[in-house]
Order: C-alpha cells, then sequence, then structure tokens
C-alpha cells in the first residue's frame, strides 16, 4: 500500500508535531521510518530515494534534518521552531567514552520490567523521578511530565529479568545497551535510575512490623512518651 504525495506530506507533518506537542526529545530517524513504515505511508513516487532524501525534497521547509556531527548516524526530525531546542541536546550528549557503562544489576527493577514487559501495540512509560514504576497505555496529561516513553526500539519484549545472573551474556549487553541508547536519547543519564535507595528502603519496610511503622509515624516528642499495652504491642509485633 502506498501514499499520495501530498498525503504522505501531511501525515509526516502530523506525526512529527504530535511528537513535539508532548515532548522535546529529539525524533530519530529510524524510528519515524518504523512508524510510517508500521502504518505504511510510503509515498507512490518513493522510487529509491531515502526518508532523509524525502523529508529533504518534499516536506521542507516544515520539516528539516539535524544529525550529530559527532556521530552522523544520529539524525533527528524537526520542526523549524525546536530546532534550536533539538540541536541544544544533541549537542550535550556525551561522547561514547564519556558514557558511564550500564550494569542491569543497579537499575531499579520497575524500570528493567518497562524494557521487557510484553504488550502488544500500546505504550510504554517509566516514571523518570522515585518511586519508579511503569506504566502501559497513555499517561494522564496531569503526569506525563513525570515519565518518559520507553520506545519500542528500545525495548526487548517478552525477555525474563527475574534471574538476571542466569541471563546469557549476549542478552545482558544487547538490553544494557539499548537502556543506554534510550536513556541518551532522551537526555539522561541511566544512573538516575538506580535501585540504591529506592529497594533498600523497600527491604527495610519489609521487615517492619505494625508496631515499628506505628512509632516511625509519630513526631519524635510523642513517641518517646508513648505508652502501648503490652498485649496490644505484642499484637502489632506479629502484624507484617
Amino acid at each position: 500500500m502506498t501514499t499520495a504525495p501530498e498525503e504522505f506530506r501531511r501525515r509526516l507533518l502530523e506525526i512529527v508535531r504530535a511528537h513535539y506537542g508532548s515532548n522535546r526529545a529529539p525524533l530519530l530517524l529510524a524510528r519515524l521510518g518504523a512508524e510510517i513504515e508500521k502504518a505504511q505511508l510510503w509515498p507512490e513516487d518513493r522510487a529509491q530515494r531515502s526518508l532523509k532524501q524525502l523529508i529533504i525534497e518534499t516536506c521542507g521547509p516544515d520539516l528539516q534534518i539535524v544529525w550529530d556531527k559527532r556521530s552522523p548516524a544520529y539524525v533527528a526530525v524537526v520542526t523549524p521552531d525546536v530546532r534550536e531546542q533539538v540541536e541544544a541536546q544533541i549537542a550535550e550528549r556525551p561522547n561514547e567514552s564519556e558514557r558511564i557503562a550500564v550494569r542491569l544489576e543497579d537499575i531499579a527493577r520497575p524500570v528493567l520490567l518497562a524494557f521487557c514487559i510484553d504488550v502488544k501495540n500500546q505504550p510504554v512509560y517509566v516514571r523518570r523521578i522515585r518511586p519508579f514504576r511503569y506504566e502501559v497505555g497513555a499517561v494522564p496529561p496531569d503526569r506525563i511530565s513525570e515519565y518518559v516513553l520507553v520506545e519500542p526500539e528500545y525495548r526487548r519484549p517478552g525477555l525474563r529479568i527475574d534471574n538476571l545472573s542466569a541471563m546469557s551474556q549476549s542478552d545482558k549487553r544487547d538490553l544494557e545497551s539499548l537502556i543506554q541508547r534510550w536513556a541518551a536519547v532522551h537526555g539522561m543519564g541511566v544512573e538516575q535510575f538506580s535501585k540504591i535507595d529506592q529497594e533498600d528502603r523497600e527491604s527495610v519496610e519489609k521487615g517492619r512490623t505494625a508496631l515499628d511503622r506505628l512509632l516511625a509515624a509519630q513526631p519524635d516528642d510523642i513517641a518517646h512518651r508513648m505508652l502501648i499495652p503490652a498485649d496490644i504491642a505484642q499484637i502489632l509485633t506479629r502484624i507484617p
């Protein structure tokens, strides 16, 4: 199935404007190509032209191409109003040698699940601040700034992560690479998704009894003066 040239141009403008209407992360040419392929939007007169050529020849000046001069393969599509911001993000991307190595063992589990959960034709988002969690489907507009999309090209749906030590080295390296590239595209550091602190706190919380939580919830001056009958205290210590 092919699309008339004018319809191709119109649909591309819609896709790119919709992307930058919700965030300023660079829209990579590869991701746009995947969307065109999925929706079967290639124009009738494509011939042997690449998507980059098609955009330059048929969509300018409304759509423009920008890239990382240090890494020419990193190509994004922009509208004129966001070009300057996207170019600034690209300029701030660390060089390959400067990037912090990714280890799956260091990343919070909800973040890893966002890259591996098997969903059908639904977007997956991960919360960019603690406490981390992932969401499948649309995120409410009033909370969208808290989340970042995990694009399909960075995901490994169905990959088992319940026992990282049992994973093959090739799967581990592949997922680590995908997460690092995803974070770089969105201008984030992978270290911000560290499981340290969050999972330590959760582990401590699991070991607390109802009595521990009751005392911890009180102001210091009240906690020191609280008198709890022995029979009630005994009951509370049995409740996890």
